[in-house]
């Protein structure tokens, strides 16, 4: 059987999470501009409102963690775009177990490439790595009960 990269999914997860961030809307408020720039199988879009649901409903637990990892670079210091992949990569991490570990980082690391700043593929990993070590998580096919 093929694997399905969600790669689509957590663009739009990002995309809709900047935009809440940058308007201070509610999905609701974003969600249909975010569609229309962005057209979605339905599987991909049932995904990403997955993360972005996550991503509301444990945003305070996750910027802890992100500052906790992250020495001397405080979270409102850090690129919006990068916060948001993080909080993407974590709740995948920490509740979605279906999806391996590797590929979190991964694609955490490739999105943030991608859509941030030049160093923010470097930065992602690393926090990423400094998160997982920290929760005893192993970066490998298997998850660690954190």
């Amino acid at each position: 059987m093929a694997q399905v990269s969600f790669r689509p999914a957590r663009v739009f997860a990002m995309q809709l999470l900047y935009a809440m961030e940058i308007s201070g809307g509610t999905v609701a408020d974003a969600l249909p501009g975010v569609l229309e720039a962005q057209p979605l199988q339905d599987n991909m879009k049932k995904y990403g409102m997955k993360l972005v649901d996550l991503v509301l409903a444990h945003k305070a637990e996750l910027d802890s963690e992100i500052e906790a990892c992250s020495a001397h670079w405080g979270i409102e210091r850090m690129a919006t775009l990068d916060r948001i992949v993080l909080r993407i990569a974590m709740v995948e991490l920490l509740y979605v177990p279906e999806i391996p570990m590797k590929v979190v980082i991964s694609e955490a690391v490739q999105v943030a490439a991608k859509f941030s700043t030049d160093s923010s593929g470097t930065f992602v990993n690393g926090l990423l790595a400094g998160f997982l070590q920290k929760r005893g998580m192993v970066a490998n096919n298997t998850k660690k009960d954190a």
